[in-house]
């Protein structure tokens, strides 16, 4: 699932303070460009039946005084211990995070589902997008998604 939370302040800092801590843990870096400031965080965990990565990235507008985060999160295990471990969808946990803060610092919030383009196939399972080569498509147009093993079709016959 991919995430656009917008919080209206003046200054990111707190903002990317908890994204470094909490969902940058395996790469941040952050610009700072004519009155804007622009982020990239990126997390991975691998368990032993489950495993994601978060994608995270932040543009603050100071003269709007706009922070727009965009959550990519893809990943998961088996489904029964997706849910005892709360790993069904790893933006949530971003999410929640900012929404937390927000609501702290008295901030301004919008939280809406993030339109992701992809030159992918999304497995209508998972959400995950990959490109299939010709090789992999069965004779019922047909694939079996690379992320969560189900097969999908992709090519209607004709």
């Amino acid at each position: 699932m991919a995430y656009k939370v917008i919080i209206r302040c003046s200054n990111a800092e707190d903002i990317i303070r908890l994204l470094q801590e909490e969902h940058g843990a395996d790469y941040s870096r952050i610009w700072r460009i004519d009155g804007r400031t622009i982020g990239v965080f990126s997390f991975e965990w691998t368990g032993v039946f489950a495993g994601y990565v978060s994608l995270i990235t932040l543009d603050h507008d100071k003269i709007l005084e706009k922070c727009e985060v965009t959550i990519i999160g893809s990943g998961g295990g088996i489904p029964s211990l997706d849910s005892v471990v709360g790993s069904d969808d790893p933006g949530k946990r971003a999410v929640k995070d900012l929404a937390n803060l927000a609501n702290e610092r008295g901030w301004e919030i919008s939280i809406e589902m993030a339109k992701i383009k992809s030159r992918g196939t999304q497995c209508p399972n998972c959400g995950s997008a990959y490109v299939y080569s010709k090789e992999k498509i069965k004779a019922d147009g047909s694939v079996v998604c690379q992320n969560c093993g189900k097969r999908f079709i992709i090519l209607k016959k004709d």
